[in-house]
């Protein structure tokens, strides 16, 4: 759930019940959409695309749709396991597949999953922004069945029905929709 202002980096300070707080908690800092316009630009594009795939609006739960496996296939569900991944078929509510990869492990994590390509990249927030989103149809192509996850992130990757595309969304630290850098 976003709350206002979390599309250019506004907050709380942890207070998520504001409700009886008119003071600088709940006061928007318009200025912050300027200072973060790069973060404001991936929220919206993000949210056009969660709007546009029926797969992530669904109205009912994915029991039937979704797969669960790991980096070399099986889950890995011991205490010590730093990896996950989800393939959610599109094909009830007439989208396209969608394939997420978690990776909270330190270092790289190859995934390999059953669907093969061609691919198209469309997110990849490991790449510094206007990189990390393309538009709608100027996806790029990845020729590749191996997928990289990068250190403590999320990978998200999209299959087409016809001309399968690829979304890479990784998000460094896994606890927020943007990239922090020093």
């Amino acid at each position: 759930m976003f709350c206002a202002g979390d599309e250019f980096m506004q907050t709380q300070m942890g207070n998520n019940n504001p409700y009886n707080q008119d003071n600088e908690t709940t006061w928007l800092d318009w200025d912050k959409q300027v200072q973060n316009a790069d973060i404001y630009r991936f929220f919206n594009r993000m949210i056009a695309f969660r709007k546009s795939h029926a797969s992530l609006c669904r109205d009912r739960f994915w029991r039937e749709d979704i797969r669960w496996f790991g980096a070399n296939g099986p889950v890995d569900a011991s205490d010590t396991s730093h990896s996950i991944a989800f393939n959610l078929s599109g094909k009830a509510v007439n989208d396209r597949d969608l394939c997420v990869i978690v990776n909270m492990y330190w270092q790289d994590i190859s995934f390999s999953f059953g669907v093969v390509g061609p691919w198209k990249r469309t997110v990849d927030t490991s790449l510094d922004s206007p990189d990390d989103v393309t538009e709608a149809g100027s996806e790029i192509a990845v020729n590749a069945n191996l997928f990289l996850a990068r250190a403590l992130c999320y990978c998200l990757y999209f299959v087409s029905k016809a001309a399968q595309s690829l979304i890479l969304l990784a998000l460094p630290c896994c606890s927020s929709l943007y990239r922090i850098t020093p």
